[in-house]
Order: structure tokens, then C-alpha cells, then sequence
């Protein structure tokens, strides 16, 4: 199923700020930096949906895109930058633990990890939260065309033991390829009910 009308719903720094909606959700997640904001325009086609920062975890809200009336993406702020002080990891526990914990639509959840990249504390962190919070999960690796074929399947195999998901929770994804878009949709469908056409 393509998916193309695509638009900004709300931002939200607090529960106050969450739109009125019945919609499933489908929250991205990811260290900063991992391609989670290039990877959410990809799928909807555009260039600049979601915004992409010059500097690494600079987004502090929770931006909920509803796509062809149909779904809505939460696009959390990217971790680990964002997360390496006290202060600033408090905040983050604040926007985040309450929409893990009470928003009904929240159903799934993307985690954007760097195919490059060992998943780190966070992401196993991140995985934690979505299994407390019963959601489907699956792992994007984004920047898969900056591998070769057998760097990618050893690297995905490090990121499936580390994060402790199915192979097949995993999905190897380019966005300037565009390759795992069709895959990481029907995942998507799933979530959300809708068999894939």
C-alpha cells in the first residue's frame, strides 16, 4: 500500500498537547543522528516532513504526523545526545514515560537503528519500553547501502542478539536507495489492520 497525503498534526511538549484522535500509532524512535527523521519522509515520500536538525538531538517534542487519514507517526526526539546529562534525560523521561503508558492508539513502534552501528544502552532501553508497553516492534537499519552484502548480515545479526528480537523484527533499510520501504510498510499495515495492496 502506498501512502502519500502525509501532514503535521500536532507537537506536543506534554500530555495537554496530544491530538484528539482514533487513529493507531506508530512511534519512531532512535539514537540521534541514526536517520530516523530522513527514513519517516522516505516512507511518505516527501522531503521534509519531519525535520532533520543540523545538530543531533535537538528536537525536544513529540511530533504526531497523520498519514492519508489513516495512521499517525509520533516522531520522538532522537536519543543519546539528547539524553547524556541528568537534566536533559529527566525531560526526556517526561515526554516520553506518559505516552508509553497512556496513550491507548500507541500500538507500534519503529526503532530506527544505524545498520553501522552496535545498538547502545538507549536502544536496549528503548526496546524495554515498547515490550512493557505490549507494542509491535520492528527494527529499521537504516544506511544498509553504506554496507557490503556480508558486513549488513553480520551487522543485523549483532543488532537481532543485542536488542534480543526475531530475524525477522528486522528490516534492512535505504533511504536513498529506497530500499525496505515496501517491507517496513507492511509491517506497518499489520499494525494498523490494513492488508497490504
Amino acid at each position: 500500500m502506498q501512502y502519500h497525503d502525509a501532514k503535521l498534526l500536532a507537537t506536543a511538549a506534554n500530555t495537554a498537547q496530544w491530538p484528539e484522535s482514533n487513529l493507531t500509532e506508530i512511534i519512531f524512535v532512535g539514537r540521534s543522528n541514526a536517520g530516523k527523521s530522513t527514513l519517516i519522509n522516505t516512507l511518505v515520500n516527501r522531503k521534509n516532513l519531519a525535520y532533520s536538525g543540523k545538530t543531533p538531538g535537538k528536537t525536544r517534542l513529540l511530533n504526531f504526523f497523520l498519514v492519508d487519514q489513516k495512521v499517525v507517526f509520533t516522531d520522538a526526539p532522537g536519543y543519546g545526545y539528547a539524553i547524556r546529562d541528568a537534566e536533559a534525560a529527566k525531560k526526556f523521561s517526561r515526554l516520553i514515560d506518559p505516552y508509553f503508558k497512556y496513550r491507548e492508539q500507541l500500538k507500534g513502534m519503529v526503532l530506527v537503528a544505524d545498520a553501522r552501528r552496535e545498538p547502545s544502552k538507549d536502544d536496549i532501553a528503548m526496546i524495554e519500553y515498547g515490550r512493557a508497553a505490549h507494542l509491535n516492534i520492528v527494527i529499521a537499519c537504516t544506511k544498509a547501502d553504506k554496507l557490503s552484502r556480508n558486513q549488513l548480515l553480520h551487522n543485523m545479526k549483532i543488532i537481532r542478539e543485542t536488542l534480543g528480537v526475531n530475524a525477522d523484527c528486522l528490516i534492512a533499510c535505504s533511504s536513498i536507495e529506497k530500499t525496505g520501504m515496501d517491507e517496513l510498510w507492511n509491517k506497518i499495515d499489520s499494525m494498523i489492520g490494513t492488508d497490504a495492496e
